[in-house]
């Protein structure tokens, strides 16, 4: 009886298509890698750009611009998102940066800064007061009334924060340094709010004495630096309410 012939098995021609089909996910897959690390973030690049126009195209030399505090803080981490100027920032910055600067204030008696909290404009004490009084000096009012315009019509909260140097105090107004600080953050929250008409809610005045110390108190320029008022224009626009109590941050 004749043997039955095997079945004559074909070659497989397509057998490439799996190597292929491997090569080609590899190859997506490495893509998506590069875009993902090479993307940028387009508010820093916002950020960075309107800051090298800004310095560029200023008539003024960059040494009378240092009020500004350029460049800004963009070399922060990524993840630290409290440290990211966004847009809207940026513009209360420049503004305010601007403003004070129409004033033609020097030797940076009053600086802009982009904080953690918010922006920040820190006065030295000798701008605003008289040393150990709390009544506004000639003239000072020209720059409150700028700040007050440049956050009118911004819907953030705003902490008023009086700051003084080491060196004790004792009078019959002022028994320490707390009480001082205190009454001149109070002194600046009242021009806003009975002159300007600011709505009440939106400020906390406090008083750090010389707790919070920029600079050594060793110095007599290390204390001139650290009495200050700071006014923070706060990230927050309403104030959070944790369990009946009202904190601003």
């Amino acid at each position: 009886m004749a043997r039955k012939k095997k079945p004559e098995e074909h070659e497989n021609h397509e057998r490439w298509l799996v190597s292929y089909a491997d090569f080609i996910t590899l190859l997506f897959a490495f893509f998506v890698v590069m875009y993902s690390v090479s993307s940028i973030n387009e508010g820093k690049y916002r950020v960075a750009s309107e800051s090298m126009r800004v310095a560029f195209t200023s008539a003024k030399p960059l040494g009378q611009m240092a009020v500004m505090d350029l460049p800004l803080e963009l070399s922060r981490p990524a993840m630290d998102s409290k440290m990211t100027m966004r847009p809207d920032d940026f513009q209360v910055y420049l503004k305010a940066a601007n403003s004070i600067e129409s004033i033609d204030l020097s030797k940076k008696e009053v600086r802009v800064q982009n904080t953690a909290r918010g922006i920040s404009i820190r006065i030295k004490d000798d701008v605003l007061f008289d040393s150990g009084s709390t009544e506004f000096k000639p003239g000072v009012r020209e720059l409150l009334d700028l700040i007050a315009a440049l956050v009118k019509d911004l819907p953030n909260l705003i902490s008023i924060e009086g700051h003084t140097d080491g060196a004790p105090i004792h009078t019959a107004a002022f028994p320490s340094n707390w009480e001082l600080s205190a009454t001149r953050a109070t002194t600046l929250v009242r021009y806003f709010i009975n002159q300007h008409h600011l709505a009440p809610e939106r400020f906390a005045a406090i008083g750090f004495g010389g707790e919070r110390p920029i600079a050594s108190n060793d110095t007599p320029e290390g204390r001139s630096a650290n009495r200050r008022v700071d006014i923070v224009i706060l990230r927050e626009t309403k104030v959070p309410i944790d369990q009946g109590r009202l904190t601003l941050y």
